[in-house]
């Protein structure tokens, strides 16, 4: 299908479309070491493989490109749908190496994967190789990713006999680390995260689609390839939406030069911020969860329940008042409203007290005797409101 854009500015197919073609595959640092990785994983027969990256950095145009570049001896099977359950596994896997008929018959577990330990042994013998590539796989259940591991067990004494790669967004990665998971993650031998593009990376990537579009770099000089990096982060799918966007403006402007502005202007009708403004949202975020978590004066103390106790005759005790840290203030009526309870009370050893003249920063105090409830009586008559002391 010919873009609106595409005579305007002399191409012969679109270069930014988002779908996932290997001719116009550009291999970053980190791709080509991606791609070399699962090349050598799949030929060597390493078993378990696991490659990860952000959404939009390429892992299912690598995985086509893969696809492209494996040798003919490899009998491949890729999934990308939804897998609900270990029978639905082992049935994409038949139906992906032609075993069954897609949804015809439908067997048991059992029967696929006995279907399946035979192709496998065949291949072995012939001099092939089997290798199953599963998309997506950060959304899998544990019961799956654990019948994925079992399909590990298909093996002789020296080789593997399916390659397994599982590909994923970084969740993928958290998943392979819980307790549940950690027998599967002891069988990864291989593993490889995509990184986004560098600027010049990026300059590159957008000459490279553009060339091989039939078109020249100089339609995006480069001050406009920094703005795209900017508000792209480097993630390759958001750098074709910007410059897919970016040429339709144009067209319509009747310019055959994309500058910084159109693609600033771009950015903002895509809702998309630049890297400097997420790095300064998160540096200013940071001091606040600092703060949220900085333990208050009272908190470096460990809060208990207080019990003020009176003489043997009776006590009082006050639940869920919270000691302060050592060296509050005490409040102006504490004392004065301890004197009056306890000279007002029939028994003077065990007069009510009120809870509610006790705030949380209240000072209190605990006593075992009359002795020393009348230190507390003494000791109001000669404090001073606002006065500091320290908690015996």
């Amino acid at each position: 299908m010919e873009h609106l854009y595409q005579k305007h500015f002399g191409l012969n197919q679109a270069p930014f479309n988002i779908t996932p073609d290997p001719s116009f595959l550009y291999l970053s640092a980190s791709h080509q070491e991606g791609l070399a990785q699962l090349m050598y994983g799949i030929n060597a027969r390493r078993g378990f493989i696991v490659l990860t990256g952000e959404v939009g950095t390429g892992k299912t145009t690598l995985i086509q490109t893969l696809l492209c570049r494996l040798p003919e001896n490899t009998h491949t099977a890729l999934i990308f749908s939804t897998i609900t359950s270990p029978a639905d596994l082992f049935r994409y896997i038949n139906e992906e190496f032609r075993l069954v008929e897609p949804m015809k018959g439908l067997k048991d577990s059992h029967d696929y994967i006995s279907l399946l330990n035979e192709f496998l042994l065949q291949r072995y013998r012939d001099g092939d190789n089997a290798a199953l590539i599963i998309d997506e796989a950060q959304n899998l259940s544990a019961e799956v990713l654990e019948s994925i591991r079992l399909l590990s067990n298909f093996e002789t004494t020296k080789d593997k006999l399916l390659q397994i790669l599982l590909v994923g967004q970084p969740e993928l990665t958290e998943r392979l680390n819980t307790p549940q998971l950690r027998q599967l993650k002891q069988r990864v031998t291989l593993r490889h995260h995509l990184r986004p593009f560098s600027l010049g990376e990026c300059q590159e990537y957008i000459a490279v689609r553009l060339k091989h579009a039939g078109g020249y770099p100089k339609i995006f000089p480069a001050k406009t390839v920094e703005e795209v990096h900017r508000y792209s982060g480097g993630i390759p799918r958001l750098i074709n939406v910007i410059c897919d966007n970016a040429m339709i403006s144009a067209y319509a402007l009747d310019s055959t030069e994309i500058g910084a502005t159109l693609i600033r202007e771009v950015a903002d009708d895509l809702h998309l911020t630049s890297t400097a403004t997420r790095a300064a949202v998160a540096k200013k975020e940071v001091p606040l969860l600092v703060e949220a978590r900085t333990p208050g004066r009272a908190e470096s103390i460990k809060l208990q329940p207080v019990q003020l106790v009176k003489n043997q005759r009776g006590s009082i005790s006050l639940d869920h008042v919270n000691a302060p840290a050592l060296g509050a203030v005490v409040a102006e009526n504490f004392f004065a409203s301890l004197r009056k309870d306890f000279l007002n009370s029939p028994i003077r050893g065990a007069m009510p007290i009120q809870a509610k003249n006790l705030n949380a920063g209240d000072f209190c105090i605990s006593r075992s005797n009359r002795s020393r409830a009348s230190e507390a009586e003494s000791l109001s008559l000669k404090s001073t409101p606002g006065k500091r002391i320290s908690r015996t």
